[in-house]
């Protein structure tokens, strides 16, 4: 899938568990990476947490700091210490008229 943010939006990316249950991840590490960069990093801590799907939204600087094509990327830990990842999604962040926070 290829996905489009525009750049200095506050986007919701939403992660859903069909095997592991919620309550086992211990750790979560949400990324977005650009050419061999990553460019965003959010944990556990600053995701929201629903019966069977995390989700972090994505501030109006972190999109900013994005240009182009990238992806996005999300490893767990369960307390059982198995590691889990998602595959990685493609996502191209779009220009904006106003490309600051406002």
């Amino acid at each position: 899938m290829n996905t489009n943010i525009i750049k200095g939006t506050t986007p919701t990316l939403v992660y859903t568990f069909n095997t592991v249950r919620i309550q086992d991840i211990t750790t979560a590490v949400l990324t977005v990476k650009r050419s061999g960069e990553i460019k965003v990093e959010r944990d556990l801590t600053t995701a929201t947490v629903g019966n069977d799907k995390l989700s972090w939204t994505l501030t109006q600087a972190e999109t900013l700091a994005v240009d182009g094509n990238a992806t996005i990327m999300l490893n767990w830990v369960t307390v059982d210490g198995i590691r889990g990842a998602s595959a990685e999604t493609a996502v191209h962040f779009s220009p904006n008229h106003k490309e600051q926070v406002i």
